[in-house]
C-alpha cells in the first residue's frame, strides 16, 4: 500500500509538468475536444498556471496525508485513495469554472457534464466504501454456513472438501474485484500461480480459516466476533456427522 500512495502521489505531482501549451490540444481533457474557435478564445496560459499550482499542491498533500494514515491507521487508506482525488478534482473544477463558463454554450455544457459526472462518481464511491466496510456475520443453517454482508457467500456443507487454519495470508498478487485496505480485504483476489481466493477478512488476523469447496474459489475467513480456531472444530465436527 505504501508504494501505491507514493506512486499515485508522484503521478498527481507529475501532472503539473506533463501538460504544456504545446501539447494541451492533445492531452488536456476538455480543451482537446473544443473546436478551433473555442480553443483560440480560451485563456490557456492562465488556466495552465492554476492547473500546475493545483497538481503541485495536491500531489504533495495526497502523499503526505497517505503517509500519515499509513502510520496512524492503515484501515483509513481505502477511503483516502478512493475519495480524496475525487474531492480534489471537484474543488479544482469549481475553482476554475470561470475559464469555461465565459466560453461558448458547448464549453459550458462540457463543464457541467464533467462536474456532474465527478459528483455522481463521488457519491457512488462513498456508498461502495461504506457498504464494503460493514462487518460480515456468520450464520449456521441445517445445510450450510452463510457469511452475510459485503461480498458474502453461502457454503453448503456437502460441497466442503477440506478445512485448514493458516497462520498468514497466502501471497496475493492482485484484487480482481472487491475492497482492501489495512487489515480489511473482501471480494475476489488473485494469488500466486493464478490461484483465485474469496477473501472475507474484516479484522487484524492471527489465524485465517480456509474453506475449500467443490467448484468454488477457496474462502479465507477472519471475521470480527468469530473465533477461527473454534469455528474450524465446529465445522469438522459437523462434517463428520
Amino acid at each position: 500500500m505504501l508504494f501505491v500512495i507514493l506512486g499515485l502521489g508522484g503521478v498527481f505531482f507529475g501532472m503539473a509538468y506533463l501538460i504544456t501549451e504545446g501539447n494541451a490540444s492533445m492531452l488536456l481533457s476538455g480543451y482537446n475536444t473544443m473546436n478551433s474557435e473555442d480553443q483560440k478564445s480560451f485563456p490557456l496560459k492562465e488556466y495552465l498556471v492554476d492547473f500546475k499550482r493545483f497538481h503541485q499542491r495536491f500531489g504533495a498533500g495526497f502523499t503526505a496525508l497517505g503517509l500519515l494514515l499509513y502510520v496512524v491507521n492503515e484501515d483509513w487508506l481505502g477511503y483516502h485513495l478512493g475519495i480524496t482525488p475525487l474531492l480534489a478534482y471537484l474543488y479544482f473544477f469549481w475553482q476554475t469554472r470561470k475559464y469555461s463558463l465565459v466560453q461558448s454554450k458547448n464549453t459550458k455544457n462540457q463543464f457541467w457534464i464533467g462536474f456532474t459526472v465527478l459528483l455522481i462518481t463521488l457519491v457512488v464511491v462513498v456508498g461502495l466504501l461504506v457498504w464494503s466496510d460493514k462487518k460480515n456475520t456468520l450464520v449456521w443453517t441445517d445445510q450450510s454456513i452463510e457469511i452475510e454482508g459485503p461480498y458474502g457467500v453461502d457454503i453448503p456443507f456437502e460441497t466442503i472438501e477440506s478445512i485448514a487454519l493458516l497462520d498468514k495470508l497466502p501471497e496475493i498478487s492482485s484484487r480482481l474485484h472487491g475492497y482492501s485496505t489495512g487489515s480489511v480485504a473482501k471480494g475476489k483476489f488473485k494469488g500466486a500461480q493464478d490461484v483465485h481466493y474469496h477473501l472475507l477478512l474484516d479484522k487484524p488476523y492471527g489465524k485465517i480459516l480456509q474453506i475449500n469447496s467443490t467448484g468454488e474459489d477457496p474462502v479465507l475467513l477472519a471475521l470480527e466476533g468469530v473465533d477461527e480456531v473454534a469455528l474450524e472444530k465446529q465445522l469438522k465436527a459437523r462434517l463428520r456427522d
